[in-house]
């Protein structure tokens, strides 16, 4: 079995990782919020959110650029806080030594 230590880690490469799956996570729960207050809407619940009746281009266009928006924002919320999650292990890892991780080797 060989040890290695973390020693550091790349915010940047971090905050990218997270970024892309706080925007995949983001579009999964922006669609399924939608699909949810159309589907309360339809039963006579009014939330603020689209409808089936008189729906127009513009409603369209405005819950497509909600979706898109939200993403975005989930996805930029969730790689800063990863990069400063990074950047604290840095400095702590500097400190006081990185995670040390075992592989064993097989033949």
């Amino acid at each position: 079995m060989k040890n290695y230590e973390i020693k550091s880690v790349g915010p940047a490469s971090v905050f990218k990782l997270y970024f892309v799956l706080g925007l995949i996570l983001g579009l999964i729960l922006s669609l399924v919020l939608v699909l949810v207050g159309v589907s309360l809407n339809s039963i006579g619940l009014q939330l603020g959110t689209t409808s089936l009746h008189n729906i127009g281009l513009l409603q369209v266009g405005a819950v497509i650029l909600g979706i898109i928006l939200a993403s975005l924002a989930y996805g930029l919320l969730l790689g800063i806080v990863a990069w400063i999650g990074a950047v604290i292990y840095n400095a702590f890892a500097a400190l006081v030594g990185g995670i040390t991780v075992k592989i064993s080797e097989r033949d």
